[in-house]
């Protein structure tokens, strides 16, 4: 015999969910990688640009406090208002930036030590006369540990092919700004005014021209905007990531499966359709089978009535009693079949006749009366004397009261079954609670079975429709009337003990018939 294999891949509609997860590892791959790589270089180049930053502001500190000691010169010529104090602090500034860049500087380690160059060895030297900590100062501007630009560093570092202007012996800004710290330390630091000391001082300084300074700052300013512009970079080229994302994101998964969705649902609810209408076909199938038997039962019922008139011998008398049971157990199931299906088809409607509560029980549990003697059981009913006359539909009611007190005696074997009655209401007010409590001493329900025996076909044992009958519409049945007057049965129930199912409906007391006994009471 040949077989196919099935695929056992758990699928929503048509798409597996293999395959879906495949889509959806592939789109978050594709979001996440990107966004990932743009996260990780916006992180490298905001330090990167920070540390430009920081670099370009010591770079413009360091030359602006050079200038500075041009002026203090030129006052110290003239003799016009020259301060000695200021022009230290600012040659000490001027030497703080500088050590602190060139202990950042990529050869920074080696320059800081005693190296053969006598130049920078009076620069180490006045350096720490001076009370800086090159190391320390460079860290705390945040120079330290942040590669210098290359662009920078060209400028920077001696090099002889990084100036190009003609006029230029000096080739970059670390030997031009040392040699000049160095002649200005001789004036600033030592207090040197002879005006050799000056004019060495005036000969260093003028090393550097304008054009050399105009393209250092033409380097610090295009570094300073290139640093602006680049987190403005970043943020749109993480918005392009994100956006292609989301659009390959729609593409590959969100709207496959929206589709996908709007399918099953659409033939979910032509499901739906075709079950309610094949639910409502049973239904009418039920209430017709049920009119067409009830007509015939009724013959039957009539014909037994009037054989039981003639004058028959006593063996045929029993053969008529015991149609007459049939029948009626009949006719009972009838009824509860067309009640069935008035429920399912929510077409069951409630009436709201007066009901007379003592004589309504009276009627509606006489036949447990005999039921419980052939079973030698107790039986006792209890409803207040004083019971208010309420409004209700009579007929549903007692299909509940009967099928509560029917299936107690029923599930009973020994002891006894009490029915209890009761109208709670509130004076001044015409609404009022009616309930019914059916307690047994049967075999009991066990916890996990309580719901499901309100449920259609359903009993609590299996067994026990073989052993008492019943076709398990009953409770359901009572369930549904009990709910349709806005009501609710209850059960309590312990294995061994018994059980006890309560009916509470709300309803309204009957102020007329009220109004009538009382104005009798004052006419007596």
């Amino acid at each position: 015999m040949n077989s196919t294999k099935e695929d056992t891949g758990t699928k929503v509609g048509s798409i597996h969910q293999s395959h879906l997860r495949r889509r959806l590892f592939a789109t978050i791959a594709v979001l996440l990688v990107p966004m990932f790589i743009a996260s990780a270089a916006s992180i490298f180049f905001h330090q990167s640009a920070a540390a430009t930053s920081r670099y370009v502001l010591t770079i413009g500190q360091m030359i602006e406090a050079v200038a500075k000691l041009k002026g203090h010169a030129a006052q110290l010529e003239t003799s016009r208002s020259y301060d000695e104090a200021e022009a230290q602090k600012t040659f000490v500034r001027a030497l703080g930036y500088y050590s602190a860049l060139r202990a950042a500087d990529p050869d920074g380690d080696e320059i800081m030590e005693e190296t053969d160059s006598e130049t920078r060895q009076a620069l180490n030297d006045r350096t720490q006369a001076a009370g800086i900590d090159p190391i320390g100062l460079s860290r705390e501007l945040g120079l330290l540990g942040n590669e210098m630009p290359e662009d920078l560093e060209e400028i920077w570092e001696e090099d002889e092919d990084t100036w190009e202007a003609a006029d230029a012996d000096v080739v970059s800004l670390e030997n031009s700004i040392g040699t000049i710290l160095l002649a200005a330390a001789e004036v600033f630091a030592d207090g040197k005014k002879d005006p050799a000391t000056l004019e060495a001082y005036w000969a260093e300084a003028n090393t550097l021209s304008s054009e050399q300074l105009e393209h250092v700052n033409l380097v610090l300013s295009r570094k300073s905007q290139t640093a602006g512009e680049l987190p403005i970079f970043l943020s749109v080229l993480v918005f392009v990531i994100a956006s292609f994302a989301a659009v390959f994101a729609w593409f590959t998964v969100a709207r496959p499966l929206v589709r996908e969705v709007l399918r099953i649902q659409s033939e979910l609810q032509e499901e739906a359709q075709a079950a309610r209408a094949s639910d409502m076909a049973k239904t009418q199938f039920l209430a017709t089978i049920s009119h067409e038997l009830r007509t015939p039962m009724n013959g039957v019922i009539g014909a037994a009535q009037l054989l039981e008139l003639a004058d028959l011998p006593e063996e045929d008398r029993e053969l008529i009693d015991i149609l007459n049971s049939c029948a009626d157990n009949q006719m009972a199931l009838i009824e509860e079949i067309l009640t069935f299906g008035e429920i399912e088809a929510g077409a069951l409607r409630m009436k709201s006749d007066p009901i007379e509560v003592k004589d309504f029980l009276k009627n509606a549990t006489s036949f447990a009366t005999i039921l419980a003697q052939k079973k030698d059981l107790s039986f006792h009913l209890e409803v207040p004397e004083n019971a208010p006359e309420i409004l209700g539909d009579a007929k549903r009611l007692r299909q509940v009261v009967v099928n509560l007190v029917g299936n107690a005696v029923k599930f009973t074997d020994e002891g006894s079954v009490h029915v209890a009655a009761s109208v709670a209401h509130t004076e001044g007010s015409d609404d009022a609670v009616f309930s019914v409590a059916v307690t047994d001493t049967g075999a009991g329900i066990a916890r996990e079975d309580q719901a499901k025996i309100f449920e259609r076909f359903v009993q609590a044992d299996s067994s026990s429709s073989r052993k008492a009958g019943g076709t398990g519409l009953g409770l359901s049945i009572a369930q549904g009337i009990a709910q349709e007057a806005n009501g609710d049965i209850t059960l309590e129930s312990e294995v061994g003990k018994g059980s006890t199912f309560t009916l509470t409906i709300p309803t309204k007391l009957n102020t007329a018939s009220s109004g009538a006994s009382q104005d009798k009471r004052n006419a007596a």
